[in-house]
C-alpha cells in the first residue's frame, strides 16, 4: 500500500499566552493529541520537541536550552532546536516539531501517513 505523509495543524497554545507566559530558552511541559512534550521560547518563536532524549531515553524536561540547543541534564548531549540533529556524538536526532504562528494562535504540526488516495491536498 502507498503511503503519503501530511502535516495536520494543531492549535496549542494563544500569542499572548506565549508572549506573558514564556520566558527565553526555560523548557515547558505541553501536550496535543495526548502527546507529551516539551517546548521553549527561542528567538520569539515556539519551539516543541520530544520530552526523551534518543540518547538513552531520559527525560529532557530539566535540560537547558541555549545556543540554539537543548542539553540533556544526565549525560550532555546537545541537539539543535531547529533541526534536531545530534551535535554530540549519537548521531541519534531528536523530533522537532514544526510551528507556525497563524491568526494569534500558536500551531504545531502532526504528520500523519494517508494512503495516497486520502490525501487531503
Amino acid at each position: 500500500m502507498f503511503f503519503k505523509t501530511h502535516v495536520r495543524w494543531v492549535q496549542l497554545i494563544s500569542n499572548s499566552e506565549f508572549l506573558g507566559n514564556y520566558i527565553e530558552n526555560e523548557i515547558y511541559s505541553v501536550s496535543f493529541e495526548g502527546k507529551s512534550c516539551l517546548a521553549t521560547k527561542y528567538e520569539m518563536r515556539l519551539r516543541v520537541f520530544d520530552d526523551t532524549c534518543p540518547h538513552q531515553g531520559i527525560s529532557l524536561k530539566d535540560g537547558i536550552c541555549k545556543n540554539n540547543q537543548v542539553i540533556c541534564p544526565w549525560h550532555k548531549y546537545a541537539y539543535c532546536l531547529k533541526s534536531g540533529k545530534d551535535l554530540s556524538t549519537s548521531g541519534n536526532a531528536l523530533k522537532i516539531y514544526d510551528t507556525k504562528l497563524e491568526n494569534e494562535f500558536w500551531y504545531v504540526g502532526v504528520e500523519e501517513k494517508l494512503p495516497f488516495w486520502m490525501d487531503p491536498v
